[in-house]
């Protein structure tokens, strides 16, 4: 389903943020695809204004496509009241199986005006709201471009092992069928986004990307990063990082390596939910300025033998003479940091 609308909240405490400039939006005929988990259940504009902040670093970064995990409705209008009308709000789907069923969270694809939309929608992937079968979401939007129509898919699958690992394998495989379905003439014209919670090498992670021997499939799903920074494919170079003292200490005196690895996550959430989520009284974030993401889970997929190519891709990182602009550190805004591609569409 998708919401045709949402309403404006209006935000409070709008911090003066001023990020810097980073990397050029590519030509006309490319496209940049940034995907975002934002820690559902902490923006409230109370303490401070997460929203005004995410709006910044929207404007900052210009993507043509903007894809949001965790993202609850009043955290979609919060922002969508900042960057309308330069952006309109595609695809909406809330997550089924959220406990916060006032509010639950969802993925949401926000599009720039000046890009035709045409067809939108999303659909929840499994069975139930127990694992192994657990729901979750997979939203999409058609951009209407100069080349052609390009289909971008948004999702969030289940974190964990065991169990949660069953279901996030059943979602991957609901997923590749949804979109084969949904490509009958084969043309590849897609490309999915979003917070995949697997990291590279491991069994998720080569399912996603259809490199299971046992499970064979007509084509792969190839990682946009990887085909610009190979490290960040490379486990042995770029591996997930523990949080003990020693490897923060040398994530933090090596940021060139931190780049190359595009690690988007691993900074901890507050241990106060009540505090942090409820009354936006969070303590972790100073926490966090003194630490760094440990691990690559946000992802941009094309497909093998389609017609998108990558022409740059990176994430946000503190070397960045911005990254702690105020009202817009990113540290403050997520346990997440975004991934951001330029592609180019054949």
């Amino acid at each position: 389903m998708a919401m045709a609308a949402i309403a404006f909240t209006a935000a409070s405490c709008a911090p003066s943020p001023a990020p810097g400039s980073l990397d050029p939006v590519p030509a006309s005929t490319g496209l940049r695809v940034m995907t975002y988990n934002i820690l559902g259940a902490q923006a409230d504009g109370t303490n401070y204004n997460e929203w005004a902040g995410w709006a910044a670093r929207v404007k900052q970064i210009q993507p043509d496509v903007l894809v949001l995990e965790e993202a609850q409705g009043d955290d979609v209008s919060g922002l969508y009241g900042q960057i309308a009308p330069d952006y309109a709000l595609a695809s909406y789907v809330p997550w089924a199986c959220d406990a916060k069923a006032a509010n639950p969270e969802g993925v949401a694809i926000l599009v720039k005006s000046s890009i035709t939309l045409g067809e939108v929608g999303g659909t929840q992937v499994g069975s139930s709201c127990t694992d192994p079968t657990l729901r979750r979401v997979l939203a999409w939007a058609d951009l209407e471009l100069p080349t052609g129509t390009l289909r971008v898919y948004g999702t969030h699958l289940t974190a964990g092992s065991g169990q949660a690992a069953l279901s996030r394998e059943n979602q991957m495989r609901i997923i590749r069928q949804t979109i084969a379905a949904q490509d009958p003439t084969d043309a590849r014209r897609w490309l999915l986004a979003g917070d995949l919670n697997v990291t590279p090498g491991g069994f998720g992670y080569r399912l996603i990307t259809g490199t299971v021997a046992a499970e064979p499939v007509p084509y792969e799903y190839v990682d946009t990063l990887g085909e610009v920074h190979p490290n960040a494919i490379n486990t042995a170079v770029c591996p997930t990082v523990g949080s003990d003292p020693t490897s923060m200490a040398a994530l933090l005196a090596d940021p060139a390596h931190v780049r190359d690895c595009g690690y988007t996550a691993g900074w901890p959430k507050d241990d106060n939910p009540i505090g942090c989520e409820i009354l936006s009284l969070c303590t972790s974030w100073e926490k966090r300025r003194d630490l760094s993401v440990t691990e690559r889970i946000d992802m941009v997929l094309r497909a093998e033998g389609g017609p998108v190519s990558v022409l740059s891709a990176f994430v946000p990182n503190r070397s960045d003479p911005d990254f702690g602009a105020t009202g817009a550190e990113w540290y403050h805004l997520s346990d997440h940091l975004p991934y951001v591609v330029d592609l180019q569409i054949g």
